[in-house]
Order: C-alpha cells, then sequence, then structure tokens
C-alpha cells in the first residue's frame, strides 16, 4: 500500500517505488555530482543547462529533456521547475535507454510530471519509458538483492555480502556487476538513499536517517548525499515536500 507523507506548503513531490524515485518541484541550484543509476530530467518550463564531464573535454547543451548515464560527472543548472527520474539498476536497461526516442518519451512523461498535476507516480513514469524489470536469474545474487532491499543498511562490507551468497569475495562481485548492471557499492548506496529520503521528506531528523540507513554519522551521510545529488540533505529538510512511497 502506498504511504503519504504530506507536508505543508508546495516545496516539491517525491515518489519511491523500490530502487526507482521520481522528483518534481524547484530545481535546487544543484552542485556537480554522480548520480547511482540513469537519470531522466525534464525541464518543466525554461530549457535547462547540462555538462557533462566526459573524456576527452566536458560538453555543454542547453536541453528540455536528457538522458544522463549512470555514475557519470554532471552539472545541471536551471532556473525553472524541474523533473527527474531516477532509474534503479534492476531496470535501468542502459543500452535500450540509449535506443530510445526520447523526444517521444519525453512528451509521454511531460504529461505526467506537470508542476500543477497531481501527485507524481514513479512507476507510472517507467511503464512511460518502457522498462522492464530486470529477473536476475542467479538465485545467489538475487538473494544478495532481496536482502538489500529489505534492509539496506545490512552488509557494510562486501565479504559480508559474498559470504551470504556462498562464493568468494572476487567471484562475488563479477556476478552481482553482471546481473544488476552496477557495482555492489553503488547499488547498496542507492538503496540506502532511497531510506534516506523516505525519513527526511517524513521529518527525521539527519542523525535518525543517517542511522536507519547504516552511515556511521549524520556528517558521513550529507558528504554521500551531495555527492549523489548535488545538494545537502539539510535542503531536503527545508523544503515542503509530499512524499508518495509504494
Amino acid at each position: 500500500m502506498p504511504h503519504h507523507a504530506p507536508r505543508p506548503g508546495g516545496g516539491g513531490r517525491i515518489s519511491i517505488a523500490g530502487g526507482r524515485a521520481a522528483y518534481v518541484g524547484p530545481a535546487l541550484d544543484l552542485s556537480p555530482h554522480r548520480t547511482a543509476a540513469a537519470v531522466i530530467a525534464i525541464a518543466l518550463h525554461t530549457p535547462f543547462e547540462l555538462t557533462l564531464f566526459t573524456r576527452p573535454r566536458p560538453v555543454t547543451a542547453t536541453r528540455r529533456l536528457a538522458m544522463i548515464p549512470p555514475a557519470t560527472l554532471h552539472h545541471l543548472r536551471a532556473t525553472g521547475a524541474m523533473a527527474f527520474v531516477y532509474l534503479d539498476a534492476l531496470s535501468d536497461d542502459h543500452a535500450r535507454l540509449q535506443r530510445l526516442d526520447l523526444a517521444a518519451v519525453g512528451g509521454r512523461l511531460a504529461r505526467l510530471v506537470r508542476d500543477d498535476g497531481p501527485a507524481v507516480d514513479v512507476e507510472a513514469l517507467c511503464r512511460a519509458v518502457g522498462l522492464p524489470q530486470r529477473v536476475i536469474r542467479d538465485a545467489r545474487i538475487a538473494r544478495v538483492v532481496r536482502q538489500i532491499q529489505a534492509r539496506p543498511q545490512d552488509f557494510a562490507r562486501a565479504r559480508q555480502a559474498a559470504a551470504h551468497a556462498g562464493v568468494s569475495a572476487s567471484r562475488f562481485h563479477e556476478l552481482f556487476r553482471e546481473a544488476v548492471g552496477m557495482p555492489f557499492r553503488r547499488y547498496r548506496l542507492w538503496r540506502r538513499m532511497a531510506v534516506v529520503v523516505r525519513d527526511l521528506a517524513g521529518g527525521a531528523s539527519l542523525t535518525r536517517a543517517a542511522l536507519d540507513a547504516g552511515f556511521a554519522s549524520s556528517a558521513h551521510l550529507s558528504a554521500a548525499f551531495k555527492a549523489m545529488f548535488g545538494l545537502a540533505p539539510s535542503r531536503l529538510q527545508a523544503l515542503a515536500i509530499h512524499l508518495d512511497v509504494r
């Protein structure tokens, strides 16, 4: 059943479903960052400027819609309202995304993320993109992923996850990346961030959110959060957020 945590005001809307998430609201003046999974960015009114720090040189363009690859350092500068769709590694077939007609997909997404519309629904957004759930066929890795989904704060060491899977640490890293599409540590961090966003949007303190997600301290959480999302978690706390968790 969905869990709704409305807060007063109109600061923004967040929807979380498993490892997927969506945000609709103010642009937030983000600093350069790397997101664990691919992100679809949509300008609701005013085009944004996006710099991808690729080799051999950065590439900057003005866009209304962009797909930002996972783990890619980028800087998005926007003045108007934005929508971001964060894709779970288990649903994020990056090769398939690259083959999509983003312009056609963008039209479907834009109708679902109006800043004056109803609460955002990340599952509906992902259906609009046409991304199926990836099936993990390796039962050993599936066992670890289920545990991460249930308790993202577990497995502080990769060797603990490898033991849970019943394989060596070196073999585990290879199997996990092949099955999930990103390294173990990055996927675990991504799922922990869903716990943090849920807690903060629900009114929890930084210390509480850090403990719930398995961070050593609120300072550790703040550094990791800014590196992944481009803003301090205290900024999220200051927003009036409507949260939908499924």
